[in-house]
């Protein structure tokens, strides 16, 4: 009776068959040995969990969606009846109809406008309109005349109305979605990915945790983590993270009472609801930089833009003053007059080197 055949009698294709066969046996060994010390049931709850959260993000998003169909087909249908005039009214009411629909502008200050529609004949601005930015010099002062007062607060300056019977401005987000980006760009506000935690922090932050972190609230915790790594001075890292703060906590919890703390320059316009974008470019407190970026920001290292915008995007406040003051029970806040400059659009300004580095993305001039 013949002995089995060792490694050494079979031919070298059979042992290079039974390696590889036990290689892959080994990798398979691994890959189980893996999943059961990592994979139990803890993360299986944990990803059931996110699966759920996402599945509740999907339909409130399909709903929203399906609201904006809706009132996008009642604005055609309001322009049926301005087709029908006469041609020598059609332009006028054509920009009529827009004005109900868009932004409108006027002056440094980028104020909006609202036009009354029985006037066809009034002068009317849109969102292409040429803007002047004011452009703050290297000692911090403006190069511009002096800034105009402030608008109204109780005005409605952006499309806090809509189609009669519609919803209101406030549960209109804009859209962060856009599509297959090779390479991927890099999460600039990724905070929003956790919109239970932001649901569970206060309507308005504390001056000191967006200066320098803090355990008792998520959000700003996380935009003081982000704002830390940019080279800006203090005022600019206070009123850049309180506004991103309120926005933040509106974007993920839409109400009215936390809309109402968003200053009306840094509210959604049009076609920040219409048109997906990266998230970080609703942040930019100018409209018309956010309306030019997001029609072209794919044509630009957007992560470079979004990285000089951070550094040259100023706060009209003088070097040295404090930006800080006492209340009643003794408690650090926001100094009253600091805040009044940083919640209006012509509290701020552009350095040179980014109108010199992206004179593309600003307002069109003349």
């Amino acid at each position: 009776m013949e002995s089995p055949r060792t490694n050494d009698t079979l031919p070298a294709s059979e042992r290079k068959r039974i390696e590889k066969r036990d290689v892959r046996i080994k990798a398979l060994e691994d890959c189980v040995t893996y999943c059961e010390r990592h994979h139990g049931a803890a993360w299986v709850q944990h990803m059931m969990a996110a699966m759920e959260t996402l599945q509740r993000e999907n339909q409130m998003l399909r709903e929203r969606q399906e609201r904006l169909r809706v009132i996008f087909s009642s604005w055609e249908q309001d322009e049926t009846p301005l087709q029908a005039m006469p041609s020598h009214n059609q332009a006028a009411s054509q920009r009529v109809s827009s004005s109900l629909k868009v932004i409108s502008y006027q002056g440094g200050d980028m104020m909006p406008i609202r036009v009354d529609p029985s006037n066809a004949s009034a002068d009317l601005l849109s969102t292409e309109q040429p803007l002047n930015i004011g452009v703050i010099n290297r000692d911090g002062m403006s190069s511009q005349g002096p800034r105009s007062s402030h608008s109204n607060p109780a005005s409605p300056l952006f499309p806090s109305e809509t189609a009669s019977g519609s919803i209101p401005a406030w549960s209109l987000t804009p859209i962060n979605e856009y599509g297959h980006i090779s390479p991927p760009l890099p999460a600039t506000c990724p905070w929003l990915a956790h919109p239970d935690q932001i649901a569970a922090c206060p309507s308005l932050p504390f001056p000191l945790d967006l200066l320098h972190g803090t355990r008792r609230n998520f959000l700003a915790d996380k935009i003081s983590q982000a704002i830390r790594v940019r080279a800006i001075r203090d005022p600019e890292r206070l009123a850049s993270g309180w506004l991103i703060y309120v926005f933040s906590k509106w974007r993920a919890t839409p109400t009215m009472a936390a809309f109402s703390h968003i200053p009306p320059f840094l509210r959604p316009v049009l076609l920040q609801i219409q048109r997906g974008h990266p998230a970080a470019i609703d942040l930019f407190v100018f409209p018309q930089i956010r309306i030019n970026l997001i029609k072209n920001w794919d044509k630009y290292d957007f992560t470079e833009v979004f990285d000089y915008m951070s550094c040259c995007q100023k706060v009209r406040w003088p070097w040295g003053e404090g930006i800080l003051e006492r209340d009643g029970q003794d408690n650090l806040r926001i100094r009253r007059e600091f805040f009044d400059v940083f919640t209006r659009e012509s509290g701020w300004g552009l350095t040179p080197e980014f109108v010199e580095k992206y004179p593309g993305s600003l307002p069109r001039i003349g």
